[in-house]
């Protein structure tokens, strides 16, 4: 259980057939508000922080990035399975938290089709 809170989940399962390994989602406290503890069920990764919520560009910056053509065609080229474990996502290389909150602010309120995704991920200056 984890208070109720932003959260960026991962699915850990997907089939040979899907566009995408990896389909990463916002949780969002509004999601359950009358809710203070939320609960996942173990078909998905969830990321926070120290088992709390993360602030909300940070969730969104991290869905967004971790839904890029680049991070899919990365994960598909080093990882033959459909299972997308924790140990795979801790191993992946990621913009820097700065990075992925500014990521995060510049999306809300874009539409999130493929070519926006990867547009503001390329549009990422480097550190």
């Amino acid at each position: 259980m984890y208070p109720n809170g932003f959260y960026c989940v991962v699915r850990r399962f997907s089939s040979k057939e899907e566009k995408r390994r990896i389909v990463a989602s916002v949780v969002q406290p509004a999601d359950f508000a009358d809710a203070e503890m939320v609960g996942f069920e173990n078909h998905l990764n969830v990321f926070h922080e120290e088992k709390h919520g993360l602030p909300e560009a940070l969730a969104r910056g991290l869905a967004v990035f971790l839904n890029t053509t680049a991070v899919d065609e990365n994960f598909r080229r080093f990882n033959g399975h459909t299972q997308v474990n924790a140990t795979d996502l801790k191993a992946m290389k990621y913009p820097s938290r700065q990075q992925l909150m500014a990521l995060g602010h510049q999306a809300l309120g874009l539409p999130s089709d493929q070519q926006t995704i990867d547009q503001l991920v390329q549009g990422l200056p480097s550190e």
